[in-house]
Protein backbone atom coordinates (compact mmCIF):
# COMPACT_ATOMS: atom_id res chain seq x y z
CA UNK A 1 0.00 0.00 0.00
CA UNK A 2 1.38 3.43 -0.92
CA UNK A 3 0.48 6.92 0.33
CA UNK A 4 -1.32 8.01 3.44
CA UNK A 5 -4.52 6.60 4.79
CA UNK A 6 -7.49 8.98 5.10
CA UNK A 7 -6.95 9.19 8.86
CA UNK A 8 -3.27 10.14 8.39
CA UNK A 9 -4.19 12.75 5.76
CA UNK A 10 -6.74 14.29 8.11
CA UNK A 11 -4.19 14.33 10.95
CA UNK A 12 -1.53 16.03 8.75
CA UNK A 13 -4.09 18.60 7.55
CA UNK A 14 -5.06 19.38 11.15
CA UNK A 15 -1.40 19.75 12.16
CA UNK A 16 -0.73 22.13 9.23
CA UNK A 17 -3.76 24.21 10.22
CA UNK A 18 -2.60 24.32 13.84
CA UNK A 19 0.91 25.44 12.76
CA UNK A 20 -0.55 28.19 10.53
CA UNK A 21 -2.77 29.39 13.35
CA UNK A 22 0.13 29.34 15.79
CA UNK A 23 2.33 31.36 13.41
CA UNK A 24 -0.47 33.86 12.84
CA UNK A 25 -0.90 34.23 16.60
CA UNK A 26 2.80 35.15 16.92
CA UNK A 27 2.32 38.34 14.89
CA UNK A 28 1.94 41.43 17.06
CA UNK A 29 -1.00 43.74 16.65
CA UNK A 30 -0.44 47.53 16.64
CA UNK A 31 -1.56 47.63 20.30
CA UNK A 32 1.13 45.16 21.41
CA UNK A 33 3.31 44.76 23.37
CA UNK A 34 1.26 45.86 26.34
CA UNK A 35 3.75 46.94 28.98
CA UNK A 36 2.91 47.47 32.63
CA UNK A 37 2.98 51.10 33.74
CA UNK A 38 6.40 52.14 34.95
CA UNK A 39 6.72 52.88 38.63
CA UNK A 40 8.49 56.17 39.18
CA UNK A 41 10.19 57.21 42.41
CA UNK A 42 8.86 60.42 44.02
CA UNK A 43 12.09 62.37 43.38
CA UNK A 44 12.12 61.27 39.74
CA UNK A 45 8.47 62.30 39.40
CA UNK A 46 9.32 65.71 40.90
CA UNK A 47 12.25 66.28 38.52
CA UNK A 48 10.23 65.15 35.49
CA UNK A 49 7.49 67.63 36.34
CA UNK A 50 10.04 70.34 37.21
CA UNK A 51 11.93 69.97 33.90
CA UNK A 52 8.91 69.84 31.57
CA UNK A 53 9.20 73.40 30.25
CA UNK A 54 12.99 73.09 29.60
CA UNK A 55 13.89 76.46 31.15
CA UNK A 56 17.70 76.94 31.25
CA UNK A 57 17.73 77.88 34.92
CA UNK A 58 15.82 74.69 35.79
CA UNK A 59 18.38 72.61 33.90
CA UNK A 60 21.15 74.36 35.82
CA UNK A 61 19.45 73.56 39.14
CA UNK A 62 19.01 69.93 38.10
CA UNK A 63 22.66 69.60 37.04
CA UNK A 64 23.80 71.15 40.33
CA UNK A 65 21.61 68.70 42.24
CA UNK A 66 23.01 65.72 40.29
CA UNK A 67 26.62 66.85 40.82
CA UNK A 68 26.04 67.41 44.52
CA UNK A 69 24.60 63.90 44.89
CA UNK A 70 27.63 62.52 43.03
CA UNK A 71 30.08 64.46 45.23
CA UNK A 72 28.26 63.41 48.39
CA UNK A 73 28.15 59.71 47.54
CA UNK A 74 31.53 59.37 45.81
CA UNK A 75 33.68 61.84 47.77
CA UNK A 76 32.29 62.85 51.18
CA UNK A 77 30.99 59.51 52.42
CA UNK A 78 34.16 57.61 51.40
CA UNK A 79 36.28 60.39 52.96
CA UNK A 80 34.35 60.06 56.22
CA UNK A 81 34.80 56.28 56.19
CA UNK A 82 38.53 56.58 55.51
CA UNK A 83 38.90 59.26 58.20
CA UNK A 84 37.10 57.09 60.75
CA UNK A 85 39.25 54.07 59.89
CA UNK A 86 42.49 56.03 60.09
CA UNK A 87 41.50 57.81 63.29
CA UNK A 88 40.34 54.79 65.25
CA UNK A 89 42.20 51.83 63.75
CA UNK A 90 45.50 52.98 62.22
CA UNK A 91 46.63 56.07 64.15
CA UNK A 92 49.72 55.23 66.23
CA UNK A 93 50.36 58.55 68.03
CA UNK A 94 50.72 58.07 71.76
CA UNK A 95 47.58 58.78 73.75
CA UNK A 96 45.51 59.18 70.57
CA UNK A 97 43.46 56.11 71.32
CA UNK A 98 43.26 54.52 74.71
CA UNK A 99 42.05 50.98 74.35
CA UNK A 100 42.16 50.24 78.07
CA UNK A 101 43.34 52.42 80.88
CA UNK A 102 46.29 51.00 82.77
CA UNK A 103 45.61 49.89 86.32
CA UNK A 104 46.80 52.25 89.01
CA UNK A 105 47.62 51.04 92.49
CA UNK A 106 48.58 52.98 95.62
CA UNK A 107 52.24 53.95 95.43
CA UNK A 108 52.37 53.99 91.59
CA UNK A 109 53.87 56.99 89.81
CA UNK A 110 51.99 58.66 86.94
CA UNK A 111 54.51 59.04 84.11
CA UNK A 112 53.15 62.28 82.62
CA UNK A 113 53.01 64.28 85.85
CA UNK A 114 55.37 62.41 88.20
CA UNK A 115 52.60 62.33 90.82
CA UNK A 116 52.62 59.44 93.27
CA UNK A 117 49.30 57.83 94.07
CA UNK A 118 48.77 58.07 97.85
CA UNK A 119 47.86 54.98 99.87
CA UNK A 120 44.18 54.28 100.45
CA UNK A 121 42.62 55.51 103.67
CA UNK A 122 41.57 52.94 106.17
CA UNK A 123 37.98 53.07 107.37
CA UNK A 124 37.71 50.82 110.45
CA UNK A 125 33.94 50.98 110.65
CA UNK A 126 33.34 49.77 107.06
CA UNK A 127 33.67 46.14 106.09
CA UNK A 128 34.67 45.16 102.56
Amino acid sequence: MTGYTPDEKLRLQQLRELRRRWLKDQELSPREPVLPPQRVWPMERFWNKFLQDQAPWKNLIYKTYRHSILVFTHVLIPAWIIHYYLKYHVNTKPYAIVERKPRIFPGDTILETGEVIPPMKEFPDQHH
